[in-house]
This record gives C-alpha cells, structure tokens and sequence, in this order.
C-alpha cells in the first residue's frame, strides 16, 4: 500500500511554505490552511523533505 500524504488543520500555522515548496502537491484553502489537493503532484522524497520542513510539523502520512 502506498502512502498519502495529508495536512493536519489542527496544527497547520498556515505559513504557506508547502504552497511556495510544491505547489503542485498543496494549496491553501478557503480557511488559509494547507491542503492537499495533488497527492501525485510530486514523488514521495519531495513531499517527506516538505513533511521534514514544515515549521507547524502539519503534514503526515497515512
């Protein structure tokens, strides 16, 4: 089985980094808090250095 990444809101600082980082993976949402709306969008090292990066420690995965 495959990882999938996903945005913890609870803990998401909506600093935007992972929207600048891979904006092909994340977005904000209407809340401004990161999403994913592409999880294929990048290959899974890109998206763990964006996990390992993220200031809130938001993103995980499944």
């Amino acid at each position: 089985m495959a990882k999938k990444v996903y945005v913890d809101k609870d803990e998401c600082t909506s600093c935007g980094q992972c929207v600048d980082d891979l904006p092909d993976v994340f977005r904000m949402d209407d809340d401004d808090l990161a999403e994913v709306y592409n999880a294929e969008g990048a290959d899974e090292d890109e998206i763990q250095e964006e996990i390992d990066a993220c200031p809130g420690e938001c993103i995980h995965w499944k």
